[in-house]
């Protein structure tokens, strides 16, 4: 009896019916979530095969023609692992996981060999073992055996991880976090770790609705110019999706890496300089906006007291990506800089139809 006095106070509510459609408001209300949500997923696995790529081609560098005191070591240091290649860890094999090493294999050119995955599911394990990467059930051993560690795991889950990897985590390793709503000195405190590079999103609705209407596909998605056009680091205020302190956390992250093969500050420069201005990119020198000097990146206090033999200071990404640093004001003294390195993130980013094989560099 009380079931069906129940029952009666239900019906008449049309909400509450299995089938219940939603109001205009909520379909409208959830195709922007949808939006946002792959917005934020295609903007930060473009900006992951971007910094990978950079990453990759500061080794190929050193490995080619730099000259320096000792780099015969610093040449040795990258080849004694993995032939040189970079070793790139995935925690977490949800749907940002899979999208990621899609699109690092097509977009960063990235062998799947290099590429090793932490998985707990069997589903997953076949389907990983199809594309031909590596796989593993232990993170403490995954994030102890690679240069970069995307985390892809949800936000619940994070604590749980950074227990079991604290720790084993490199020195020299770059945690790369695509999980949401954790900030980076909570993930520098759970970590233990400092060299964390967190890109932070904020993605306009109406431009990015367009494109998703278009193809709501990940890899496929990034393959038209306006997406990567929409994508870039540098634009208008109300375009921008992603905070323009990534590309300085990017920037200082190459120097670490630097710091690590003991490359002289000053060759240091010469190389990001050599990749971000060099003729490869199609613009003639007289184009070129102010190119970066040693106090783009350290206070002048801090360059005079380098000898010339001298790598930068280690710096922590964390509090690069909280603080004004002398990059910040470089680039803000410089906004044709910025116009140029949005230009060599949308050429960097476009040249997938006949990449070059970075990887011949590295030994393969």
């Amino acid at each position: 009896m009380a079931g069906s006095k129940y029952l009666d106070l239900m019906r008449g509510l049309p909400s509450l019916d299995f089938e219940a459609s939603l109001s205009q408001e909520e379909k409208t209300f959830c195709k922007r979530a949808r939006v946002r949500a792959w917005a934020r997923i295609i903007c930060g696995c473009a900006h992951a095969a971007f910094f990978c790529r950079l990453l990759t081609a500061v080794r190929c560098k050193v490995l080619g023609d730099s000259c320096f005191h000792h780099s015969w070591l610093a040449k040795f240091n990258i080849l004694r692992s993995n032939s040189g290649c970079l070793r790139i860890g995935v925690l977490g094999s949800g749907h940002m996981g899979k999208q990621l090493v899609q699109v690092l294999m097509q977009h960063a050119q990235v062998a799947p060999k290099d590429i090793t995955i932490s998985s707990r599911r069997q589903d997953t394990y076949d389907e990983l073992m199809y594309l031909g990467l590596q796989y593993t059930d232990d993170n403490q051993k995954l994030a102890a055996s690679v240069d970069v560690l995307f985390l892809c795991c949800p936000p619940f889950q994070l604590t749980l991880i950074s227990s079991q990897i604290r720790g084993h985590l490199a020195k020299t390793c770059v945690v790369y976090s695509l999980v949401t709503a954790v900030p980076s000195r909570r993930l520098q405190n759970l970590l233990g770790h400092s060299n964390i590079l967190k890109p932070h999103y904020n993605v306009p609705g109406i431009t990015w609705t367009k494109l998703w209407e278009r193809s709501k596909n990940i890899v496929d998605g990034l393959l038209p110019q306006d997406v990567i056009e929409h994508s870039c680091p540098f634009k208008q205020p109300y375009l921008v999706c992603v905070n323009p302190k990534w590309f300085e956390e990017v920037l200082y992250s190459v120097l670490n890496q630097c710091h690590f093969l003991q490359v002289p500050h000053l060759s240091s420069v010469e190389i990001i300089n050599y990749l971000l201005f060099g003729a490869t990119h199609g613009m003639e020198a007289f184009d070129y906006p102010e190119m970066f000097v040693c106090e783009s990146f350290v206070n002048e206090s801090c360059a005079d007291s380098l000898s010339r033999e001298s790598s930068f200071p280690w710096f922590e990404l964390s509090t690069v990506s909280m603080q004004d640093t002398p990059l910040t004001k470089f680039f803000k003294m410089h906004p044709r800089l910025r116009q140029h390195l949005s230009f060599v993130y949308r050429m960097t980013m476009l040249r997938t139809q006949n990449p070059p094989d970075d990887r011949e560099c590295c030994g393969d």
